[in-house]
């Protein structure tokens, strides 16, 4: 134990001065990733946290039975058939199991995974400087520049995209499990004990296995530890390649096998991904050749991370040739050097070589062949992990050279602290612009004006708190912006467009909206079903039904569409065709409280009582429709001869008009329209007298409603 000791400390010192120092370390970083990310925990959710985790049904999980924690590992909605990065759904099902969608627990978890990955990050470059390769150059350091580098990694503004941004705990959590995984390779590959040896070597197995249930891209580990091994623990490193190629090509083969395997599960074809191709703005050779740029932007990023450099949409210019533009060839040929002069320098700086090597190696994934979109920050998570080793490397030897001149070691101290709160403060200040969509989008606007995405998103913010004007400036900016993500993303601008002038009653343009949607996809059902509540509204039940039609016949199962099927059919009072398609909208829970109040009313067109008054009853504690199902338990007492539970269920709907006089006429209006709704409203004929009488008995201040009923009344009977 005392050997095990020694090798991995340079002054030979005893084993609790070396945990003292770890613990330091530990606590040191605690401090600093907890006090930079702070003000993260109320960040709100964020684009694909809607799909993935908000709005994810799998994800819900309300008990722990296995069935359960099972359709947690199925939760992408494109492909609900296949696993999908199952260790990382499983952790958002957790994190709601125990605090539904308070985001506060998801940031808790996030942080706390970055932190678990830097401490591993530390210790993996501690050892490995100890090595007895490198022991020589770094061993009288090797303390400081664990430290410095693994703190320059933890506190890197990039970062804040994997990290803040709670969905991207996929690509966080795979680091975690990925550096767990090369330090455990490296416990293993020192242990003396063949106990310990094994035992290490499992733990590297299963950190793989889960790094790669977090996400694919981890794929590349293998590749990575033998890169460290030839590179780091051979002290030759040409002989061992040459009597290892074997298993160098079996690792080779195996993540290839991994890989296609993967791919024929997910979609039967091994081929299937380059069908992506179809719906992107680039091809398979675009995307080849500009990603040489958006490596040297990322690179660029990690050693100048300025606020107004980093964006959720970064405004990369598509490759279209070797020379268009001209900063294709330049980076192409900019990372072939590099490449170059990391195998030239493999033997004597075999530490740079695996630094520079391993952020090359793990952009392979995201960064070739794959039709994704072209650049994200949070993909540097893993690529990064080592790119600070040589930067604190650099700084050790400066404080070394300076050594006699006090001054010179005194600014470059000082500029190390600088450069750590610069990271650290630019870290903090990114995190206000995650704090809620408004602030993401309109920094993202900002930075990359001529993008679709942050124009429509914005939109969809102002949308979503009723700023309609803001919403349609955005949107219409969206649509005339030059750079798209998706051939057809203009799709559900046009669809939320309509949606806001059907809400402002302008029908014509909200129609021209949805017809637009019709023409990029003709099976887009809910299209379907909003015109055909547009026809609905405007008195032309023919149109209406023809639409809702299609609509059913693109989807027979969709809650909304049965929904409004339902409504059709109550209209034209038709109840028992009602109830079959209102069963089907109640599962959806945002329908269900609805749903309430259309039950009973096909109930009471049945001449089934009992029943209705049953879901009259819920509706008037669940649903939104409150005075309106008071109202209809009212008609439904006076046709039994029950004139008391009548009046006091009337009395009830006056109570809660009184709050608001000009929902009062509306709602005495509505009781005697002639058109589509009357099959939906109680008899006027028969609440009217009840709602004047109750607000004769009331106080004076409800004398003129009397008076309104009582005019309203005469016309009707006129």
């Amino acid at each position: 134990m005392q050997q095990v000791y020694q090798s991995i400390e340079p002054y030979g010192e005893l084993s609790i001065s070396n945990c003292r120092k770890v613990v330091f370390a530990i606590v040191t970083l605690a401090i600093i990733i907890f006090s930079i990310y702070g003000n993260s925990f109320d960040c709100s959710w964020h684009f694909d946290d809607e799909h993935t985790i908000q709005d994810n049904h799998n994800i819900h999980l309300k008990d722990l039975s296995w069935d359960n924690i099972k359709r947690a590992f199925y939760s992408d909605q494109n492909n609900p058939n296949a696993i999908y990065r199952p260790v990382a759904c499983l952790s958002f099902a957790l994190n709601y199991y125990f605090g539904e969608l308070n985001v506060f627990g998801y940031h808790l978890v996030n942080i706390f995974i970055h932190f678990l990955a830097s401490i591993f990050l530390f210790l993996f470059i501690y050892q490995t400087l100890n090595l007895p390769s490198l022991k020589t150059k770094y061993a009288s350091h090797s303390y400081s520049i664990a430290l410095l580098a693994t703190i320059l990694w933890a506190i890197n503004p990039i970062h804040t995209q994997a990290i803040t941004y709670i969905v991207q705990r996929m690509a966080s959590m795979a680091g975690m499990f990925y550096i767990m995984s090369m330090y455990s390779y490296l416990k293993a590959r020192k242990a003396e004990v063949r106990h310990d040896k094994i035992l290490f070597f499992i733990f590297c197995g299963l950190s793989f296995v889960l790094a790669l249930g977090s996400k694919e891209n981890a794929a590349m580990l293998p590749l990575s530890i033998f890169l460290f091994e030839i590179l780091i623990l051979q002290e030759k490193s040409t002989p061992f390649i040459k009597n290892n190629l074997r298993i160098f090509f079996i690792v080779i083969v195996a993540i290839l096998a991994l890989g296609l395997t993967y791919l024929y599960f997910k979609s039967g074809n091994i081929f299937s991904f380059l069908e992506g191709y179809k719906n992107r703005p680039f091809s398979l050779g675009q995307r080849l050749l500009t990603e040489p740029h958006v490596i040297i932007f990322y690179i660029s990023l990690l050693f100048y991370p300025v606020s107004n450099r980093l964006s959720i949409a970064h405004a990369i210019e598509t490759s279209n040739s070797l020379f268009d533009p001209v900063s294709t060839i330049i980076s192409i040929l900019l990372i072939l050097g590099i490449i170059i002069v990391t195998f030239y320098i493999a033997r004597k700086q075999p530490l740079i070589s695996l630094c520079i090597s391993f952020f090359f190696l793990n952009h392979i994934i995201e960064s070739t062949i794959f039709p994704l979109e072209l650049i994200f920050e949070h993909r540097n998570y893993i690529p990064s992990m080592l790119s600070f080793v040589p930067v604190a490397i650099g700084f050790c030897k400066l404080l070394e050279l300076y050594s006699i001149k006090k001054s010179m070691r005194h600014i470059i101290s000082v500029f190390i602290v600088l450069l750590l709160i610069g990271f650290g403060h630019s870290t903090f200040m990114r995190n206000f612009t995650w704090k809620n969509e408004k602030s993401l989008w309109i920094d993202a606007v900002e930075k990359a004006p001529d993008q679709f995405r942050p124009h429509h998103n914005l939109g969809r913010y102002y949308q979503d708190h009723g700023y309609k004007e803001e919403a349609i400036s955005e949107y219409k900016k969206a649509l005339e912006s030059s750079v798209i993500h998706r051939k057809n993303e203009a799709l559900v601008t046009f669809y939320n467009l309509g949606k806001i002038y059907s809400g402002l009653k302008d029908f014509e343009k909200a129609k021209s909206y949805y017809q637009k949607v019709i023409q990029i996809n003709p099976y887009f059902f809910p299209a379907f079903s909003n015109l055909a509540s547009i026809y609905d509204k405007e008195g032309m039940p023919n149109l209406a039904h023809k639409y809702l039609t299609e609509a059913m016949m693109l989807n027979p199962d969709g809650p909304y569409a049965n929904f409004n099927m339902g409504l059709y059919y109550l209209r034209n009072k038709e109840p028992e065709k009602a109830i079959s398609h209102l069963n089907k909208s109640k599962r959806e829970e945002g329908l269900t409280k609805d749903s309430l109040l259309l039950f009973g009313i096909a109930y009471k067109q049945k001449g089934q009582f009992g029943r209705a008054v049953t879901y009259f009853r819920k509706a008037a504690k669940e649903s939104s429709k409150k005075i309106e199902a008071h109202l209809h338990l009212a008609e439904i007492f006076l046709k039994i001869s029950n004139q008391k539970m009548a009046q006091q269920e009337v009395n009830l709907a006056i109570n809660l008009m009184m709050k608001n006089k000009d929902l009062f006429y509306q709602i005495i209006d509505r009781l005697l329209e002639r058109g589509g709704l009357i099959n939906l409203q109680p008899s006027a004929d028969l609440i009217l007298p009840l709602i004047s009488e109750a607000c004769g008995d009331k106080l004076k201040s409800l004398t003129e409603w009397k008076d309104y009923v009582e005019k309203r009344l005469e016309k009707h009977e006129d």
